[in-house]
């Protein structure tokens, strides 16, 4: 199995296994959660300042380091605000890209510049997308360009606290939940889990047993040829050489949805983000290279027919888009 894998992956893998040296990290995490509470102190108080803009926004974000289901879920709430007649829009960090200003996300920009995730939404959902590093500048210029947007999602927004909020979601990975339960760098947590009790819902993706959390579960129905669109079942990759090659943050689900349907493959990760290039698919030219829709957005100009792609559905519990219309409409 071949590795591209950066330090902050080193570590990230570290958390959710029984790591003894990990635990002389505990001090700084101890540091970490201090800056965290003075800074929401201050935002809290005041003294750091709030902006509110005109329309409400919808924080999906996480407590984690690394995938949960944001972007699922993103796109799950898009569709079902369009089909209520609303017109969401998406502001963005732009992981993954290397734009340092704000920037419109249009289907045909290139991926090196605005990351992953956000180009994977626009192309998806056709809707305004923003990216920029500063959320409340990205959401002022996506409203100046399209003033009748009525509804915003920050994506991955729960740690930025300049920006107001109307409702926050939380997402948490069923599986992987909260690794050691230590603050980072000792741990996953981008936040104590007390987080979770001031947040309007919670959102697990995987199995669920508590009836105050809403679930989301992915739905892979087949295979989507890249460079031809074709679909396929499955069960017509099984006995032959696969290769799947991921570069998310949780390339674990990823590799399970791929068994829970039967694949035998080889795996090939990548570093969080990774920018592919043709280059990295040259030794790949006699296998049936399978890979995400988020992976894939990357290597579009220059996939094969060997290119495969699961194309994700999510079913998320429509109480939860129920609740959100109650108290944002």
């Amino acid at each position: 199995m071949r590795k591209l894998i950066s330090i902050d992956q080193i570590f990230n893998k570290q958390y959710y296994i029984k790591s003894n040296w990990i635990y002389l990290l505990i001090p700084l995490g101890a540091v970490f959660y201090l800056i965290n509470i003075l800074r929401t102190y201050l935002y809290d108080k005041g003294f750091l300042k709030k902006y509110k803009i005109k329309v409400p926004v919808i924080i999906v974000g996480n407590i984690t380091l690394g995938g949960t289901g944001k972007t699922p879920l993103a796109l799950n709430l898009i569709t079902k605000f369009i089909n209520k007649g609303l017109q969401p829009a998406l502001i963005s960090r732009g992981y993954g890209g290397n734009k340092k200003n704000i920037t419109e996300v249009l289907e045909t920009t290139n991926v090196r510049i605005v990351g992953d995730e956000a180009l994977l939404i626009k192309t998806k959902s056709k809707i305004p997308v923003f990216v920029g590093k500063d959320r409340v500048s990205a959401a002022k210029k996506l409203l100046n360009k399209y003033p009748e947007t009525s509804i915003i999602i920050s994506d991955d927004g729960l740690q930025h606290l300049k920006l107001a909020r109307d409702y926050e979601i939380i997402v948490i990975d069923s599986k992987r939940k909260f690794g050691n339960g230590f603050l980072f760098p000792a741990g996953p947590l981008r936040e104590n889990k007390t987080r979770l009790g001031k947040v309007d819902a919670i959102v697990i993706k995987g199995e669920n047993n508590n009836p105050k959390f809403y679930q989301m579960k992915y739905i892979t129905k087949c295979l989507k040829n890249l460079k031809t669109g074709k679909k396929i079942k499955f069960k017509d990759l099984q006995n032959k050489n696969v290769v799947a090659i991921t570069a998310i943050g949780n390339p674990e689900s990823f590799f399970s949805t791929l068994i829970d349907n039967g694949l035998e493959f080889k795996k090939i990760i990548f570093n969080d983000h990774y920018l592919f290039k043709k280059s990295d698919f040259v030794k790949y030219e006699d296998c049936n290279i399978v890979m995400t829709e988020k992976d894939a957005i990357k290597c579009k100009q220059f996939a094969t027919k060997n290119f495969w792609i699961i194309p994700l559905e999510t079913e998320v519990d429509e109480n939860l888009f129920l609740n959100i219309l109650k108290k944002v409409a």
